[in-house]
């Protein structure tokens, strides 16, 4: 039988090496990922029939395992139990934005594994897939909205010079909707409003995170049907995305152009090529992934 067990918000024993408040934000973010990733993870799953598992006193000899997890350098004993019960183990793992573990010990432990926030050594690795980040649970397409009235939308925090220059190069091209935050998942804005906010936008300039490309708001941006602005660092869209629609600019102000000059006509022809591309990409990934765990 194939058997879920997401395990994010279970720190399975805290790092003597690390101070209590390292570990208790290893918690905070697990618990984070739970909130906020169960959504995307149950949607890339949806073709595979499985039971969801609360610990690993749920498994039983020659289960097929996956395994949603984080801070995973803190748990190679866990897995070493679960390696002796299960017949076979696929990790999805969250987290690890900053790349800051060699992970490929623990990696070998499981049959496949599909990560977040993609590295190069990564990206043609016979053993692991680069997992889009995704969209935060709750985000939806909202039917009942039938015009797009906001040119672009920014909501989040103003943390690094691109998006202080993103918000200077598109404040004169209304109508807009800008949001600031002061902090990383401040909620002033909850899903709900945001998906409306999204789905009455054209474009979604979406600069790089903190540490890498990528963040929630592209897939967030896709989900609701926009047309998602992307900064070309490195060409990681084009390396995780062959032949995406997205619009790239290496400056904003490259993207003042298509947000105040675009026509309707462009606009509604770009709109339908990313909800085509999504979808059929997302369909795509749902194969892959029921593909490798029935090998």
């Amino acid at each position: 039988m194939i058997k879920l067990f997401w395990n994010t918000h279970n720190q399975n024993k805290p790092n003597p090496n690390k101070s209590n408040k390292e570990n208790a934000r290893d918690k905070q973010w697990g618990l984070y990922h739970k909130d906020y990733s169960d959504k995307w993870i149950y949607e890339i799953l949806n073709k595979i029939e499985f039971e969801v598992i609360q610990s690993e006193r749920d498994l039983k000899n020659e289960d097929i395992l996956i395994i949603v997890d984080s801070s995973i350098e803190k748990k190679e004993e866990l897995y070493t139990k679960l390696e002796l019960i299960c017949s076979r183990m696929f990790l999805i793992h969250l987290g690890d934005e900053s790349g800051a573990y060699d992970s490929s010990l623990i990696y070998n432990k499981f049959n496949y594994v599909w990560r977040t926030f993609c590295s190069n050594k990564y990206f043609n690795n016979k053993k692991v897939s680069c997992l889009p980040l995704g969209y935060k649970s709750g985000t939806l397409f909202k039917k009942e909205i039938v015009e797009r009235k906001y040119k672009w939308a920014f909501l989040g925090t103003p943390h690094k010079s691109s998006r202080h220059d993103l918000l200077f190069q598109f404040s004169d091209i209304e109508p807009s909707f800008f949001h600031k935050t002061k902090k990383f998942n401040e909620k002033i804005i909850d899903v709900s409003e945001m998906s409306e906010i999204l789905t009455s936008t054209k474009f979604i300039p979406c600069p790089n995170g903190f540490f890498h490309p990528e963040t929630y708001r592209l897939y967030e941006a896709l989900e609701c049907g926009c047309i998602p602005i992307v900064e070309n660092a490195y060409k990681y869209y084009d390396r995780l995305f062959p032949n995406n629609p997205f619009i790239k600019v290496d400056r904003w102000i490259e993207a003042k152009p298509v947000i105040r000059g675009w026509g309707d006509d462009q606009i509604k022809q770009k709109l339908e090529e990313c909800r085509t591309w999504w979808s059929q990409y997302k369909n795509q990934l749902q194969e892959f992934i029921i593909n490798k765990i029935n090998l």
